[in-house]
């Protein structure tokens, strides 16, 4: 709590610095426009140096991106209906008729829906086009906006959030389903300050492979704490009770530093897995610094997480701590290339935070020398390049630990930790609109994110481990694996969303009272082996999957969903089926799906 006291102190302190026009609350990771900026900037509709290997995408600078690809005349019926929704979506950044008109242009009103708007009336879009009749004289003043409130010092917009799903699993006696209630909100103060918040009830259960890990780690992905639940009404429904929020509040005490300080998690990279850091896992306190100058973006992230989840953690009692620092400078020259050096320490204390790691410039594995190296560092490189129009290639590098001698030796020592991301984009496939194709590789070593560290209260598990609650901060199969991940999307029709995806996987699971690397949250002074560590050693598990699902959206943010996956878990050769078809639908919330 010290470490928290600080550093709000310091954030409220920094409020009586005059600032300027604030950013925005970031677009969640898994809301449609993420891809389809990357296909923007992938077919170079209009260059940018905004990073996007940091997928907390910033609305009003997301806005100004795709405001410039306005004068791309080359754009599809698909690609404007794309723009316009994300406009919807976003209207409090849309000029005003006036703006428009001063810019001496004459606007010709559309409503949002048209599929034939011309390209002229498309560059003059402004807030007018978006307004319209309110149902029940309050609701719905725009398309994407449920209740919005705007005074000339204060904005507020307020959506609903549901998710109801049903899933028949084959061979599974129990109900799988999702019942999420919810609100999400929007505001900003002055122009100068945002806030955001999303409020989430939820009742559900899990996909049997899912649930396996639930009982094996004690935690919900994703989740924090969760108490069992059993419907009154309907027989065999039962699963988990939960409540999970996103929250934070930020500003701009200058131009170029952005200030944001909340609950939430984060995602670097540019695939659909991150090796560096990734939102699989449950929200955490944080506050984070984001400096933008010239063509380089350096982000501070300062955090508080939990060792172990409140299964692990019986009673009323409060979570044991540990902290993380993380560093990432990227440098984005133009649209075709992105690199980015990341840098992390997870590290335990009694109560209180490491104050040397909250230098921003430092290099942490030097402060980590000046404490005598008690602490798990990290470094990685993130990569991208777009070669051609349509062609995107990426990749990761994670450094745990490793010798160059032994590396060259080729004598599978476990301290030699490390793993890599290639993948490849390939947008408008085969010259077809909207069919997009990505294929993946992840490869991670035995052992790699573990570490020594252990508190009596916890038993056997690591405390600097690169998790939180129990779950991964990066891959969510933690280490010892190599997975190959293959995606195409295609829109047939302005509201109708095709995604097919395979997954192939092996990795190496413990038997009872082994540690071959895997499981992240072991110590590693548990290891099995000095030398010879390969991936997928232990209990070796390959996965096939094929998931297909398709979402129909007949209102504004408004989706029904059908869901199908063909699985097969093999394990040492026994293989077993998990086989499920399932219908939803949900009311702004984005589809999560756990495919690993």
């Amino acid at each position: 709590m010290k470490l928290f006291r600080f550093l709000l102190f310091t954030l409220l302190i920094t409020f009586v610095v005059k600032t300027s026009v604030a950013q925005s609350p970031n677009i969640l990771r898994n809301d449609q426009i993420q891809h389809t900026y990357d296909r923007f900037e992938i077919l170079r509709k209009s260059d940018t140096t905004l990073v996007n290997s940091i997928n907390n995408y910033d609305r009003k600078e997301t806005m100004i991106f795709f405001r410039r690809s306005l004068s791309d005349l080359n754009m599809t019926q698909k690609d404007k209906y794309d723009l316009e929704h994300f406009m919807a979506d976003n209207y409090e950044f849309l000029p005003s008729y006036e703006q428009i008109s001063n810019d001496s242009i004459q606007n010709d009103i559309f409503r949002p829906g048209q599929s034939d708007i011309d390209d002229d009336a498309f560059l003059k879009l402004s807030k007018k086009d978006f307004e319209r009749k309110p149902f029940l004289k309050y609701f719905y003043k725009t398309p994407a906006n449920f209740i919005q409130l705007e005074t000339p010092s204060f904005k507020m917009y307020i959506n609903p959030v549901m998710q109801l799903t049903y899933l028949n699993e084959k061979n599974n006696a129990n109900t799988v389903f999702q019942n999420t209630r919810g609100i999400e909100l929007r505001a900003y103060i002055d122009e100068k300050v945002y806030v955001y918040t999303q409020l989430l009830e939820n009742q559900r259960s899990y996909l049997s492979f899912v649930d396996d890990r639930i009982q094996k780690f004690g935690t919900l992905p994703g989740q924090g704490f969760w108490k069992s639940y059993s419907s009154s009404i309907i027989g065999n429904l039962n699963g988990y009770d939960f409540f999970n929020a996103r929250a934070y509040v930020g500003f701009n005490p200058v131009k170029s530093i952005n200030i944001e300080f909340g609950h939430g998690s984060h995602f670097i990279g540019n695939g659909i897995r991150s090796l560096l850091l990734s939102d699989y896992s449950h929200n955490y306190l944080y506050l984070k610094f984001n400096t933008r100058i010239w063509k380089f973006q350096y982000q501070n992230i300062f955090a508080e997480l939990a060792p172990t989840s409140t299964l692990r953690n019986p009673g009323d009692n409060v979570l044991p701590k540990k902290y993380a620092a993380t560093h990432y400078l990227a440098f984005k020259p133009n649209a075709k290339f992105e690199i980015g050096l990341f840098e992390t320490v997870i590290f335990a204390r009694e109560n209180h935070f490491e104050f040397q790691y909250l230098n921003p410039v430092i290099l942490y594995r030097a402060v980590e020398h000046f404490l005598d190296s008690p602490d798990n560092v990290m470094l990685g490189l993130n990569i991208k390049i777009n070669p051609i129009k349509g062609i995107s290639l990426y990749g990761q590098l994670i450094l745990d630990e490793f010798k160059l001698s032994e590396v060259r030796k080729q004598t599978g020592w476990w301290a030699n930790k490390f793993g890599g991301q290639l993948g490849i984009k390939y947008i408008n496939a085969f010259g077809i609109d909207h069919l997009d194709l990505q294929l993946e590789h992840n490869v991670v070593r035995p052992y790699t994110y573990s570490h020594r560290d252990t508190l009596p209260t916890l038993g056997d598990y690591s405390i600097a481990n690169y998790a939180h609650s129990n779950q991964p901060l990066a891959h969510p199969l933690g280490a010892n694996f190599r997975e190959t991940i293959l995606i195409a999307r295609f829109k047939p029709h302005n509201r109708i969303y095709l995604t097919a995806k395979a997954l192939f996987t092996t990795y190496g699971d413990d038997r009872p009272g082994e540690n071959w690397g895997g499981n992240i949250l072991l110590p590693l002074e548990n290891r099995q082996l000095e030398y010879g560590n390969v991936i997928g050693q232990g209990l070796k598990t390959d996965i096939m999957a094929i998931n297909f699902d398709a979402s129909y959206e007949f209102f504004h943010n408004y989706f029904f969903d059908v869901q199908a996956m063909w699985r097969q878990t093999a394990v040492e050769g026994v293989a077993k089926d998990q086989h499920y078809l399932g219908a939803g639908f949900r009311i702004n919330i984005g589809q999560i799906t756990y495919d690993y």
